[in-house]
């Protein structure tokens, strides 16, 4: 039979490892200088009455040019897929469209869409630390109502709990550095 520790912790790292993806899924949407196909992997088309996500109606690629390339599954589907990308206002220019086809180009950052993006990577930081804090509460509650352990039991865990929350905020603190770091040069 597995220990509480062991079903506290397994719990708890499921936790983290769910909340640091999501969050750096969000972190990688912001658009930086860059074309990334993470910025629209997400957006949702109106096709055959419902909303589906690009990636299901759409081959997407970056050219050697460093152009977006959006490539239709279906030919009547590039003009709703441009609507689509320019409606989000992701920066981003058309260039060419074809019947099965549609290429943009990243319009440059101004200083006032850095400072916005940059803001808004800060909310999301604000987020995930305060999800962290409590996966990080969740731990310590759980060990003090755990009456089978000893304090010196109790106290080893809430260690390792502070590793696994250290850890966690580190892995973090790297993915938004690197994104702060793009958006600011």
């Amino acid at each position: 039979m597995e220990n509480t520790w062991e079903t506290i912790k397994k719990n708890c790292v499921d936790q983290f490892e769910k909340r640091l993806e999501f969050f750096i899924g969000k972190l990688k949407k912001i658009r930086s200088d860059r074309i990334s196909l993470e910025t629209i992997r997400g957006l949702k088309i109106n096709y055959q009455g419902e909303k589906k996500p690009i990636k299901i109606i759409a081959n997407l690629r970056i050219s050697p040019n460093h152009e977006l390339v959006i490539q239709a599954f279906e030919p009547n589907l590039t003009s709703l897929i441009s609507k689509a990308v320019l409606d989000e206002q992701l920066g981003y220019k058309q260039e060419k469209i074809s019947k099965d086809e549609v290429i943009f180009t990243l319009l440059p950052m101004t200083g006032e869409m850095r400072k916005k993006l940059i803001k808004d990577v800060k909310e999301i930081i604000e987020e995930g630390k305060k999800f962290f804090r409590l996966i990080h509460q969740d731990i310590k509650s759980a060990l003090k109502k755990d009456k089978n352990l000893s304090q010196d039991q109790k106290k080893n865990y809430e260690k390792q709990g502070d590793k696994l929350f250290k850890d966690y905020q580190d892995r973090f603190a790297v993915a938004w550095e690197k994104k702060i770091k793009e958006l600011s040069s």
